[in-house]
């Protein structure tokens, strides 16, 4: 039988993982493909499992493909967020950097501020002082010192009165203190001798005890033999207090010489600390001095080797331009001659002429930012500096042709300004007004009526249009394309008929050509603006203004003009710097360098040399500073030599009174008792003149501590009344300095003014270029924000392009995750059709074995048929059935010596086959276990059955054959069996046979 539906089951499972329901239709419809014994059909079904294969594994390798690029995108956008995460953290640190840059600028600018701040209050006061500086104030002010002077002098009398008080007084407690130290001592010395009488009452009535006696005498021997000791002693101390003299003479010699030693060494130190300071003072000095020189010389040499020029094609000169312009007006006209039309091709072959003019950049001007990029808002300093750039770009070419120099002044920069402004206000181009775009060329009204407000005759303009100005944002930028316009009109400037060329370099001698009478003028000048008008067709246009004669000017006989300023036109002049200026400059510059340069290197020799002096005396300081401390470590030994001494004299006076006391006593102890009576009462007699002297001693000593609070009291007050005049000298001191600084202030009022002034333009003059870093540092620091704001939008990009990767890289995981489980699917598929195909086949060989066994078994003797048994013949033997695979008899006990083996053939215990032939045989062999065995014949054949006889002697039949049962075999059993094995196996599928 062939399985039908297999490939339902693969077909359902592709579905499920999203696979196969687009890519193969057909496998869908595997459930509906009919199958059968036909060839036809298996083929099919063959077909469709090797498609679903093949599509299975492209699958694999599809979602593998693009599992790969996925995440190679995905590991690209890692790298691109990765990075824009650097960039951030770099933009980020660049707007931190430069806000600590902002933040430095601010505190600068506040720093210069407050400066101009405070210079401007102490102008305020200068001039203050400089109102009140009259000839009585300053007498006043004088009188006043004088005073304060008075003032001065009372109170350091007073003072000093005051301390000579306190000198006096502090002599005076020290006289009370030593007083009381007096007294004290004498209270000590009054009770010591208390003391003793009292000793000597109580060794008095000892002694009039004769038990006494012995050791009376015992004590004066000691005593008197203690006397001669202290003697001995009292000799030899004063023998160490001449020795310790003269040690402590030499100790202090010793002293005396080391400190002059160091006094003389720290003299040296402190002399040579002020020249080694005054030499590097001098050597900064010097150093500063050289540093300047040196930053100019390099500033020059800068300037140098920068410096612009423009250069003229060979044979461009007054001469030939006018050449040409005379004969370009006879050709307008119709009569000019050969030579005219051969002066004009020259003037044309002059001119078209290469010349290689490259602007230079300049360091200094870059650093120089035009505030937000606004050409129109220049500063005072930044147009006066465009103005002279500009015309020592073209005086060299003007004094090459003859024409008088170009100048600048802070009239000629103003009025170049009002003619942009008039410009602006007219709404002007070349081609008239915005509303109006007919070629109009100059504005011939505007210019007249700025040149009639400043009273000049004539005024010239020249326009050059250059849109790239508008991106320059430093004077760097800005003088270059000047520099590029400047070159155009001078040498490309055929379509304006050469009239701004005319213009600039002073071609030629036409009073009535605007910049064109350079030689009946006494002075030219120029300044630069711009302006910008809306709809205008050049956009920005640069304006070179040259001012001529101011109106009223006076024709002298040969009727060149006689320039007459008047009050309307600031004249003051601004320096235009020529190389030659440069030049001059930088030889000067280097002179004062080379001179700076000796003057440093001698302070750095006598610095040097200053600086050994300074350490050589200091060491001299150390060795003195040590010896003196040596001196004085030495012990001073007078005053412990003299404690000794006074000790021992003191001991020896002591010892003697108790010596002559005990010879008192030991004369007593060996005298009457008389005797000893008179030493007794001696004694109380002087124990009572004892305490009477202790009493006084106590009185005196109460008395003299009094007195010392008192004098210290006094002491007090005045000190304090010093203290008072002590102040009173520093508060008149004070009055008098002030009196003095308001007397200079006055006599020096004009000085202070100017000083006040210089330091508010100094100060003023500080403030502008802090002011122009901190504008520049702030455009750097919104330039820096909006990189930071544009990196943090490419993270966010970054973040999000990475994010779509990695999503698609999961989905394209999870689609290879699918096509695998269903490759696999089909893999194990194939595995269990084998192995069932391979169950199939032995289940087949199995029932064809159990077939041929079974017939095999019919035909040789008895076998199971289901429950029963059966002979060869196939009729069944009565009385025997089958249950749990063993034969039983109609008693229901086991038959004995027979069993069932697998092919269902009933055998011995040998394994031989029963047959009707041998079962008697069999069965007797096991007669003591079984019943009686009954053979009979019956139509010809013999029959076996078992005699059961029971307690009733009701015997059951023998054993019957003839019955035909269900065929239902072992056989059968096992292949059910089998058949459940498979099924087992195939768990889960649709089976159908």
């Amino acid at each position: 039988m062939k399985k039908k539906v297999l490939t339902t089951t693969i077909a359902t499972g592709l579905m499920a993982a999203g696979v196969l329901t687009t890519q193969n239709p057909a496998s869908a419809k595997a459930d509906t493909v009919p199958t059968g014994d036909n060839a036809t059909s298996t083929n099919e079904v063959a077909t469709q499992k090797s498609d679903a294969k093949t599509i299975a594994k492209d699958n694999v390798n599809t979602a593998q493909t693009n599992l790969d690029k996925a995440k190679a995108d995905t590991q690209n956008a890692s790298d691109s967020l990765q990075q824009a995460k650097v960039n951030e953290t770099t933009a980020q640190k660049a707007v931190d950097e430069q806000t600590g840059k902002v933040s430095g600028a601010q505190n600068n600018v506040d720093k210069a501020q407050a400066d101009v701040t405070t210079a401007q209050n102490g102008l305020t006061a200068a001039q203050e002082n400089a109102k009140n500086a009259t000839e009585a104030n300053i007498q006043a002010a004088k009188d006043n010192v004088a005073t304060q002077e008075q003032n001065v002098a009372t109170a350091q009398d007073q003072a000093k009165q005051a301390n000579d008080g306190v000198a006096e007084q502090t002599n005076k407690v020290t006289d009370a203190q030593k007083a009381v130290n007096d007294a004290q001592n004498n209270t000590s010395a009054a009770q010591n001798n208390v003391n003793t009488a009292q000793k000597t009452v109580d060794d008095a009535k000892a002694a009039m005890d004769p038990a006494n006696v012995q050791a009376t005498v015992d004590a004066a021997n000691k005593a008197e033999a203690q006397v001669n000791q202290d003697k001995q002693n009292v000799a030899t101390a004063q023998t160490n207090l001449e020795n310790a003299k003269t040690a402590d003479a030499t100790r202090q010699t010793n002293i005396d010489n080391a400190q002059k030693a160091v006094n003389t060494a720290q003299a040296n130190v402190d002399f040579s600390t002020k020249q080694a300071q005054e030499m590097k003072d001098q050597l900064n000095k010097y150093q500063g001095i050289k540093d300047a020189a040196q930053k100019e010389v390099d500033g020059l040499n800068d300037k140098l080797s920068n410096v612009n020029t423009i250069e003229l094609p060979k044979g461009y000169t007054k001469e030939a331009y006018r050449a040409w312009d005379e004969a370009n007006y006879k050709k307008y006209i119709g009569t000019a001659t050969a030579e005219d039309l051969q002066a004009i091709k020259n003037w044309e072959d002059i001119t078209s002429q290469e010349v290689n003019n490259n602007y230079k950049h300049n360091k200094i001007d870059e650093d120089n930012k035009i505030l937000n990029g606004d050409i129109h808002n220049l500063t005072q300093s930044q147009l006066e500096e465009l103005a002279t750039f500009t015309a020592s770009l073209l005086n060299p070419l003007r004094k090459q042709i003859g024409s008088i120099p170009l100048e600048v002044s802070k009239g000629s920069v103003k009025i170049a300004q009002d003619v942009a402004k008039k410009y602006e206000q007219d709404n002007w181009t070349a081609w008239g007004n915005v509303k109006d775009s007919t070629f109009k060329g100059h504005d011939i009204n505007g210019l007249v009526e700025v040149a009639n407000k400043y009273n000049f005759q004539d005024i010239g303009e020249n326009l050059g249009g250059n849109a790239l100005m508008y991106g320059s944002d430093n004077m760097d930028q800005l003088k270059e394309y000047t520099y590029v316009i400047l070159v155009d009109m001078l040498l490309h400037d055929g379509d304006s008929n050469w009239g701004h060329a005319r213009a600039a370099l002073g071609l030629l001698n036409n009073a009535d050509s605007y910049g064109g009478d350079d030689e009946q003028v006494d002075h030219a000048y120029i300044g630069v603006s711009f302006d910008n008008i809306p709809g205008a067709l050049m956009g920005s246009q640069e304006h070179f203004n040259f001012m001529y004669t101011p109106y009223g000017y006076v024709l002298n006989e040969d009727n060149t003009a006689r320039i007459s300023i008047n009050d309307k036109f600031d004249a003051t002049p601004v320096a235009i710097l020529s190389t030659e200026d440069l030049v001059t400059q930088l030889n000067t510059a280097k002179a004062k360098l080379a001179s700076a340069t000796d003057a440093l290197n001698k302070a750095k020799d006598a610095d040097t040399q200053a600086q050994q002096i300074l350490a050589k005396n200091k060491a001299e300081l150390t060795t003195a500073q040590d010896n003196l401390t040596k001196a004085q470590n030495v012990p001073v030994q007078t005053a412990t030599a003299q404690r000794a001494l006074t000790d021992a004299q003191n001991k020896l006076a002591a010892d003697t009174k108790i010596n002559e006391d005990a010879q008192a006593k030991k004369e007593a102890a060996l005298g009457d008792e008389a005797a000893k009576q008179k030493v007794l009462d001696q004694a109380n007699a002087n124990l009572a003149t004892a305490q009477k002297a202790l009493i006084d001693a106590q009185t005196k000593q109460k008395a003299a501590e009094n007195n010392l609070s008192a004098e210290k009291a006094k002491l007090a007050n005045l000190q304090q009344v010093a203290n008072e005049k002590t102040q009173d000298v520093k508060a008149a001191q004070v009055a008098l300095d002030d009196a003095k600084n308001k007397l200079a202030a006055l006599e020096n009022a004009p000085l202070l003014v100017k000083a006040a002034e210089d330091k508010l333009a100094a100060a003023q003059k500080a403030l502008d270029p802090v002011e122009n870093v901190l504008v520049s540092e702030k455009a750097k620091l919104s330039a820096l924000k909006q990189d930071l704001a544009d990196a943090q939008a490419d993270v966010t990009t970054a973040q999000k392009n990475y994010d779509e990767k990695l999503a698609i890289q999961t989905k394209a995981q999870t689609n290879l995750d699918n096509a695998k489980k269903v490759l696999q699917a089909i893999y194990d598929r194939e595995a269990l059709e084998a192995q069932i195909a391979a169950q199939e086949k032995a289940r087949e060989g199995a029932e064809k074995k159990a077939a041929e066994e079974k017939a095999q078994a019919e035909k040789n003797g008895y076998h199971v048929d289901g429950n029963k048994v059966v002979d060869e013949n196939g009729n069944q033997v009565s009385n025997w059935t089958v249950k749990n695979g063993q034969i039983i008899d109609n008693k229901g006990k086991v038959v004995s010596g027979l069993t069932i083996n697998k092919a269902g053939t009933v055998v011995n215990k040998t394994g031989q086959q029963i047959n009707s032939k041998n079962v008697v045989d069999n069965l007797q062999a096991n007669k003591h276990t079984q019943a009686p065995v009954v053979q009979s014949k019956v139509a010809g054949k013999t029959y076996v059955s078992t005699v059961v006889v029971p307690e009733k002697a009701k015997a059951n039949a023998l054993p019957q054959t003839g019955e035909k049962e269900s065929k239902t075999t072992l056989v059968g059993a096992i292949l059910v069996g089998l058949g459940s094995l498979v099924g087992l196996f195939g768990l889960g599928r649709k089976k159908e046979y």
